[in-house]
């Protein structure tokens, strides 16, 4: 069965990888040692993901459609493995709208991973984003003008290694608070997991 909503005109949807409990734990830690920046929006941890392709307003007719073609190039690879790495921002660290945690690993084949969903959907008629992928974990965001965030002491947290064996079609809901993200459908890698509800199929119930 397909998630519905009658009241919104269109689905706000992102391509994204979940994030484990450890990377969660690590993104919060991080925010807590950076909490004299106090400019910032920090991540909740039930929001912590690594975005792969945003969509912005879907259609809901169309989900199944963009599930489907997740989980046909998602089933084509094997579960690869990443890692957390250093604090970064944009545009840059010494004046950053948003801070994130770099991504270290087999980042050749999440770039693959990434370029083929994309390609898959932009066959769909979703443009393809003009600036390169860049895999980062977002752990805050500055809520009116930039901030200056130094790396030193960088070395408390330590890397968290984590396993790629699923790709997820989010929802995201706009709210005072944050945003909400809520899964709509999963792409499965060869092999992969199935730990989340609904992840031998297309669709979340």
């Amino acid at each position: 069965n397909l998630w519905t909503d009658d009241t919104m005109a269109g689905i706000r949807t992102f391509i994204a990888l979940e994030m484990p409990v450890a990377v969660k734990r690590q993104v919060v830690f991080v925010a807590r040692h950076l909490s004299h920046l106090g400019q910032m929006r920090w991540v909740r941890s039930e929001g912590v993901h690594l975005t792969l392709k945003f969509l912005g307003d879907v259609e809901e007719n169309r989900v199944v459609d963009i599930v489907s073609a997740v989980q046909q190039v998602a089933s084509k690879f094997q579960p690869f493995a990443l890692s957390t790495a250093g604090l970064g921002g944009f545009p840059r660290l010494e004046s950053a709208r948003v801070l994130w945690l770099g991504v270290e690993g087999d980042l050749e084949q999440l770039r693959i991973l990434q370029g083929r969903i994309a390609q898959k959907l932009e066959d769909q008629g979703f443009e393809r984003e003009r600036r390169p992928f860049f895999a980062h974990v977002t752990v805050g965001r500055a809520r009116r003008k930039p901030v200056r965030a130094i790396a030193e002491n960088a070395t408390k947290w330590r890397a968290v290694n984590f396993s790629v064996d699923r790709v997820s079609v989010m929802k995201s809901t706009l709210r005072p608070e944050g945003a909400v993200y809520t899964p709509l459908g999963y792409g499965m890698l060869e092999g992969g997991g199935s730990e989340y509800p609904g992840s031998d199929l297309q669709i979340v119930s």
